[in-house]
């Protein structure tokens, strides 16, 4: 979004690069789009090379030149690219690799494992306190509705990566045990005495059976809840049936 930033910017007049990074640091855009000066000042070369700019003239103060841009039409329809590609970009992204990272949780040692996830999770709770004091100064009474679930969102973000980590944390050892279920798996695994027509066959007869299962669930938890938590345990106890 750097690009479009600038372009933005250049959009309402012609500047220096110093003043639009000036800019998103007071503004506190630098906090939400995670801009970098040195990142302005590469954009603004590409986007000259790329002719989406160009100089308008120079200004000297001191020992200092300073390159005034300008942008160009050609600039005005990148600005508009951009606005469409960010406007269908997610916000948060729904996977991460960290995700799958527990099954390799083995690769390190017990106390190097712990001291890694408990400095990161303190990371991540002054983080968290950063936010919520930039809340109380942002979400006043004159604050857009918009801005409000803006800060809702990133807090609410990072205090569920503190509750993975967290959980990570406190059953390491069950998941260090998982590990090693994904050692064995990879040791035993024989790539070429599976077809594909019939990995995806028993992929799909596991999913249309997990599915009908969940399903009845759904069903029993209107009518029945305890029974429903039965069914729950039932499908665990084969899941794990199927991991061994």
């Amino acid at each position: 979004m750097v690009r479009g930033l600038i372009l933005y910017y250049l959009n309402i007049k012609p500047t220096h690069g110093y003043e639009i990074q000036r800019f998103i640091q007071i503004s506190g855009m630098d906090n939400w789009a995670k801009v970098q000066s040195g990142s302005i000042y590469y954009a603004l070369n590409k986007l000259e090379k790329e002719k989406h700019i160009q100089v308008l003239r120079e200004e000297r103060t001191g020992s200092r030149i300073r390159k005034i841009y300008e942008i160009t039409e050609s600039g005005r329809q990148e600005l508009s690219k951009e606005m469409r590609e960010e406007l269908a970009t997610p916000i948060m992204e729904t996977g991460s690799l960290k995700y799958i990272i527990y099954p390799m949780i083995s690769v390190l040692p017990v106390p190097e494992t712990r001291k890694l996830i408990e400095k990161h999770i303190s990371d991540l709770q002054e983080k968290k306190k950063y936010w919520e004091s930039w809340q109380d100064v942002k979400c006043g009474v004159d604050a857009t509705k918009l801005t409000k679930i803006s800060f809702d969102m990133t807090i609410h973000a990072l205090q569920d990566q503190i509750a993975w980590h967290e959980e990570l944390l406190s059953h390491l050892e069950d998941y260090r045990e998982e590990a090693g279920d994904m050692e064995r798996m990879i040791q035993a695994f024989e790539p070429d005495s599976v077809t594909e027509d019939e990995s995806a066959g028993v992929g799909a007869k596991e999913m249309q059976e997990r599915l009908a299962m969940i399903e009845k669930i759904k069903e029993s938890v209107e009518s029945d809840p305890q029974k429903a938590l039965e069914e729950l345990n039932e499908i665990m106890d084969r899941m794990r049936k199927q991991s061994k």
